[in-house]
């Protein structure tokens, strides 16, 4: 059985989207995503006001900042959260905030759901628009339906290849020769005692279980042939490691 109700919501120009919902699931606590830059944060009047009606309504929040504008660190904000929220069931509200969020808010729903973790993200169709606010007015008020989204599992990465993808980061270029210690140094692949040929298998295991996934998931480019070549990891994979390691 999980404990609690806890949702995630961004904070855009919005009040009713965010806490109506809320208290129509029964909500026992919610995370607010906001810009951690103020300088660049005019939504700050809206959150605000959605921490007074959450406080009147009794609704435990953290205020959780982070760049709004930026899906990698937004990613690494839901993971974040995700993992620490893990024993509970978790709703993403991805109808506030900016359209990054809302996508960032899919994605991390897809991306980090496991078997035993219930994520489930949902759009707030509101009762009316205001199609021209006015300085301090929300976008939109009321809650007229809330929708369930569907919530398809996507593949991420091994730990493993992570790992050794962060190894390969902070080498910048590394030889298999040096690889092929590292990831033995910290257990990412093994060579059994009794192999014919010790040095074949070692550079078999690594191939075999981390430069080809690597390659697959184009995370890597290995330059060069032989002896010589060297790996480095490519924008991909640099882009990945900012929300996964």
């Amino acid at each position: 059985m999980f404990s609690l109700r806890v949702h995630i919501a961004p904070v855009g120009f919005e009040v009713d989207r965010i806490v109506l919902p809320l208290i129509r699931l029964k909500a026992d606590k919610i995370w607010l995503i906001t810009e951690k830059n103020p300088e660049v944060d005019s939504a700050k009047p809206y959150l605000d006001k959605v921490k007074d009606e959450l406080d009147k309504h009794k609704i435990q929040y953290v205020v959780e900042k982070c760049g709004i504008r930026d899906m990698f660190d937004i990613l690494k904000t839901y993971r974040r959260i995700i993992e620490e929220e893990h024993k509970h069931q978790i709703f993403i509200n991805v109808s506030t905030g900016t359209k990054i969020e809302a996508i960032a808010g899919m994605m991390a729903c897809m991306m980090f759901k496991k078997d035993q973790r219930h994520i489930s993200p949902y759009y707030v169709e509101p009762e009316d628009y205001n199609v021209k606010p006015t300085q301090g007015q929300p976008l939109s008020v009321g809650c007229k339906e809330i929708f369930p989204l569907p919530d398809y599992k996507i593949e991420k990465p091994d730990e493993r290849l992570i790992h050794t993808l962060v190894i390969i980061s902070e080498k910048g270029k590394i030889s298999k020769k040096e690889l092929i210690q590292d990831c033995i140094n910290e257990n990412l692949i093994s060579v059994k005692s009794d192999a014919r040929n010790p040095e074949v298998a070692k550079y078999s295991a690594l191939n075999k279980n981390l430069i080809n996934p690597l390659l697959s998931w184009r995370f890597i480019e290995v330059m060069g042939v032989g002896r010589r070549s060297r790996i480095k990891i490519t924008e991909e994979g640099q882009n990945v490691l900012k929300f996964l390691a």
